[in-house]
């Protein structure tokens, strides 16, 4: 049983990461937010926030869910 939960932290250790990965990629890159995003879009800023706003939004979005779910997969306890 002590096996179960140690690999259920592990997941949830993995998700929290890659979770907290996918948001600040997301951050980085996005063209109103991010400094990377200001910069690699400088000539034509308006267009690529209008373009990538959704795309950012679906992004953090998505990776908030997989933080979420390695949360609770660190603070679930087996039977």
């Amino acid at each position: 049983m002590t096996q179960m939960t140690s690999d259920n932290r592990r997941s949830g250790v993995n998700l929290s990461l890659a979770g907290l990965a996918g948001i600040v990629f997301f951050w980085l890159t996005d063209p109103q937010w991010g400094p990377l995003g200001q910069r690699m879009h400088a000539d034509d800023l308006i267009d690529a926030i209008n373009f990538g706003h959704p795309g950012t939004l679906i992004g953090l979005a998505g990776s908030g869910v997989v933080l979420l779910i390695g949360f609770w997969l660190m603070t679930r306890r087996t039977a």
